[in-house]
């Protein structure tokens, strides 16, 4: 339990079926960390309130050090290295369903409920497969696709079928302190959203001044460090003219930024690694997202060893490295990977 109103309505829902439930919240900040939220130690008093109104037990657990070492560190070194990372993803692959998901079934937990918006369905065989929420527009199966089958077999998912407004009202309606609690935008552990400056923090060596260049290679502005610049950006760019240029790729090695039009972003086909995939490994057609919210166009997927190559039917704008492809059959998750290099 996060302190927020969806993990609260989580709590709520499986109380009110009659499961014996238990609350449980990540410490993933340290005391001093100046972040209020879902990761810090408002966030826990806030869990806490809402188990004592529901009449459950809560604890917190403590995960500071191994968040740091396993989704702060590695975040601060993919955007050193000039790539886009989603630690989201990396907190629920290494945190909430490995870690977390061990720690609860030594207390003889049978399931991990947590509040995203996304759904388990079983194929005809009785395997479980991670869909969508209902809610398209709060959808997080985006952010879960590396579960494996194992870790759906153990999870539960109460908000799956209900848009974020329901949870609003059933917050209300069960009279939870949180009903009325923002929700959080930004990465959890950056204060004020301020990435760059999180970034001169943790990787101050990674700020070389460099140069921003055009195709041609043409210096058209200049630069203060490459992390924090993501492929697809235009704002914050110090550049010469009036033209609309946008990051087309960023090389932390020469901290060099090549910039260009809205057209030299789009690409035909996107390869991915580091795959978590289900499916057959193609030709298979599919839907894809490159980025959380963003469109998710036609394509054909084929997988080879840990290499996956979708090719669009449609070019696709300003897919990142770093960032994840995930593949959809319908609302099914079929897997996707880490954007590596440049299609």
């Amino acid at each position: 339990m996060s302190g927020g109103v969806d993990s609260s309505v989580a709590a709520a829902l499986l109380v009110s079926d009659g499961h014996d439930v238990t609350g449980v919240t990540m410490r993933l900040l340290a005391d001093e960390s100046p972040v209020d939220g879902c990761c810090s130690l408002d966030g826990a008093r806030s869990a806490k309130r809402v188990c004592d109104a529901l009449g459950i037990a809560h604890y917190t657990l403590e995960f500071s050090e191994q968040f740091a070492r396993d989704v702060i560190e590695p975040y601060c070194d993919e955007y050193a290295a000039g790539r886009t990372p989603n630690p989201c993803i990396a907190c629920n692959e290494r945190m909430k369903f490995s870690e977390l998901m061990r720690r609860v079934a030594l207390q003889d937990a049978e399931y991990l409920a947590t509040g995203h918006y996304a759904r388990i369905v079983w194929d005809g065989a009785g395997v479980p497969w991670l869909a969508r929420g209902v809610d398209r527009t709060k959808d997080q199966s985006y952010f879960l696709y590396r579960m494996t089958t194992q870790q759906l077999e153990r999870t539960m998912f109460p908000l799956g079928e209900l848009t974020k407004e329901r949870v609003r009202e059933l917050a209300r309606e069960f009279g939870l302190p949180t009903a009325e609690r923002p929700e959080s935008q930004e990465t959890c552990f950056v204060p004020d959203g301020n990435v760059r400056d999180f970034l001169r923090e943790c990787r101050p060596e990674a700020f070389r001044p460099g140069a921003i260049v055009d195709a041609t290679g043409t210096v058209v502005g200049r630069h203060e460090g490459v992390p924090g610049i993501t492929v697809g950006q235009r704002r914050g760019l110090a550049l010469d003219g009036p033209e609309r240029l946008f990051v087309t790729s960023v090389d932390a090695a020469t901290a060099t930024v090549t910039v260009g039009t809205r057209e030299s972003l789009a690409a035909g086909e996107v390869v991915a690694h580091d795959l978590v995939w289900r499916a057959a490994p193609g030709p298979l057609r599919v839907t894809a997202r490159v980025r959380y919210r963003g469109p998710e166009p036609s394509g054909t997927a084929e997988v080879s060893g840990d290499t996956l190559t979708l090719r669009f039917d449609e070019p696709v704008d300003a897919p990142a490295p770093g960032q994840a492809i995930v593949c959809y059959d319908g609302d099914r998750v079929l897997g996707g990977g880490v954007i590596g290099g440049d299609a």
